[in-house]
């Protein structure tokens, strides 16, 4: 199995997205992994057509280290445009949209931040800004929330003569 392809298997990543390249950069502590995709990851994220693309924008995404190594997903994600829904960026499967880190290493944060209930230990641990670890946890608060629904309270209420 190639670098590539241990990549791919490592971040999940699947058609129409593959990984074009690994790089390991030395001087930087860093590996840096470009992901690229097809016309078929053109879709609009609201709806789901096939769209012509408006243009495309390089991002970057923070994942799991490699061994001692920060690793770092680099993409072209296109924006489209859609009829119905306008400009839209296409959705990325391995981040949530307007996060700087893969859903992986958000998972980590979330489990350390569990552990130590303190943003500021999490964040001295993981190298990252209060803000960030910030970010993180009101994402994952946000999806717990999403999930729960809203509770379905009884139609009737007793009350006893002692309360």
């Amino acid at each position: 199995m190639n670098d590539k392809k241990l990549y791919e298997r490592i971040l999940g990543i699947t058609s129409p997205w593959h990984v074009a390249e690994v790089e390991l950069k030395l001087e930087n502590g860093q590996v840096l992994i470009a992901v690229e995709g097809s016309v078929e990851s053109e879709r609009c994220p609201e709806c789901g057509l096939r769209c012509p693309r408006y243009d495309s924008k390089e991002r970057r995404w923070r994942h799991l280290d490699t061994c001692q190594y920060q690793t770092i997903l680099r993409a072209k994600i296109p924006r489209i445009k859609c009829h119905e829904h306008g400009v839209r960026q296409v959705r990325v499967p391995w981040a949530e949209e307007r996060s700087r880190f893969t859903a992986l290493f958000e998972a980590l944060v979330i489990d350390w931040l569990r552990a130590t209930e303190s943003i500021a230990a999490v964040s001295k641990g993981m190298g990252l800004s209060w803000e960030e670890v910030s970010g993180i946890r009101s994402r994952a608060v946000d999806r717990g929330m999403k999930r729960r629904g809203r509770a379905q309270l009884p139609a009737t209420i007793g009350v006893g003569k002692t309360s």
